[in-house]
């Protein structure tokens, strides 16, 4: 009785809910080029190239590298990769087209997901001896840009995005979770991701995901920040199901 009571409220639920946000027209493939990734959001169109499932699948759902769980293929570094470039039927923001990637690899990879909590081994974000090594942003736009030294330049930038950039990095492997009290908008400039002078925007992005520098020391040395160890539950997007093989356009 309860479980078709259930299953009732569930359909209403789903019958109320309004439709989501779909592309109107979208071309998804394997990837069998190689070489180097793209990721260029324009008004109403998507383009990512040699991108892994596990990234559009952190795009489509907001959550980050470290909360999606599924097989290698999917999350690992080497995994499978894509290319989708998809329109919009007007512009969108740049969150806007992401969240449309979800009914797309509904419906391509016929995804299917869920989510939970479990205890994982994480690394809790603290202030070194000292204090951070910060000043507080102007409350101007936030922007990010390469710094003629090394590495890059944030401006007006929250600690949880540094800690979003730091969860998917290979070498740290775990969720990051902030306990600094730095609850604003910073400056600061970093290099945990050894990019030479020159670097571009994209080679930062592509870093963040393929960079096995240890950055422990220099988080500490730049930014005045450690990472201990601990455990806590983290809300997880558990992959039941994906097909390696997209369907045709």
């Amino acid at each position: 009785m309860k479980a078709a009571v259930a299953a009732a409220l569930a359909a209403l639920v789903l019958a109320q809910s309004p439709p989501r946000a779909q592309f109107e027209v979208a071309s998804v493939k394997a990837n069998t080029r190689g070489g180097g990734t793209t990721r260029r959001i324009e008004q109403q169109t998507l383009t990512y190239l040699n991108i892994t499932l596990g990234e559009f699948i952190q795009m489509a759902y907001g959550v980050r590298r470290y909360k999606v769980q599924g097989e290698d293929w999917i999350t690992a570094p080497k995994a499978n990769r894509y290319d989708i470039v998809a329109k919009a039927s007007a512009p969108a923001t740049e969150a806007e087209l992401q969240a449309m990637l979800a009914p797309l690899l509904e419906d391509r990879f016929h995804l299917k997901t869920h989510r939970e909590k479990r205890m994982l081994p994480v690394y809790v974000l603290v202030q070194a001896k000292g204090g951070a090594k910060v000043t507080t942003g102007d409350g101007g736009e936030q922007n990010v840009s390469p710094d003629p030294a090394g590495g890059f330049r944030f401006r007006n930038y929250p600690i949880g995005g540094l800690l979003a950039i730091m969860s998917a990095m290979p070498t740290i492997g775990r969720p990051v979770l902030d306990r600094t009290g730095l609850t604003g908008r910073y400056n600061f400039s970093a290099n945990l991701q050894d990019l030479k002078a020159g670097a571009s925007t994209e080679d930062f992005k592509s870093a963040v995901f393929q960079s096995d520098t240890p950055v422990f020391a220099r988080l500490e040395e730049q930014l005045g920040l450690k990472l201990n160890s601990a455990r806590e539950p983290i809300e997880l997007l558990i992959v039941d199901h994906a097909d390696r093989v997209p369907t045709d356009d």
